[in-house]
């Protein structure tokens, strides 16, 4: 029991440390600020994020087809209950929330199972290149990657 003890002392305070300092690591979510663009379907496809509050990220996405905007995305990357959450809703439509499930090669990967599509979401920002994609968890085929460049 005395073991149990000490072993608690000295490993909550660590792992508490660990979840917070999380959100103030520098990593994804501060690389995303600024404004990125790129090609998509034909049109010209565009993310832009601020930095709302310490752990707190917003962003809106737009499709653009010649003069016509085909889509608009809201998008919010937050850090809640010790865990990032990527938010999105399309057109006004319900919000969908995807959870951080791994960082791979500096990749964020946030997943959702319950969703129809995607499933999956990942995240990567190198030097002035944003690199996205979303997909089905099991099933690359539906794939889309985004491959976006900083314009601000």
């Amino acid at each position: 029991m005395r073991i149990l003890f000490v072993l608690l002392v000295v490993a909550v305070p660590y792992f508490a440390k660990a979840q917070t300092s999380d959100t103030t690591q520098s990593g994804l979510p501060d690389l995303l600020v600024g404004r990125w663009e790129g090609s998509l379907a034909e049109g010209n496809y565009s993310e832009e994020w601020v930095k709302v509050s310490e752990g707190t990220y917003e962003g809106k996405a737009v499709l653009l087809i010649g003069d016509v905007v085909r889509s608009v995305e809201i998008m919010r990357l937050t850090f809640f209950a010790g865990q990032w959450v990527f938010m999105a809703s399309t057109g006004g439509t319900r919000i969908t929330s995807f959870v951080r499930v791994a960082v791979k090669d500096g990749a964020w990967v946030f997943e959702n199972r319950e969703h129809d599509y995607p499933q999956h979401i990942g995240y990567k920002v190198e030097g002035k290149t944003l690199s996205a994609y979303i997909a089905l968890l099991n099933d690359q085929a539906d794939r889309m990657d985004f491959m976006l460049k900083r314009v601000n």
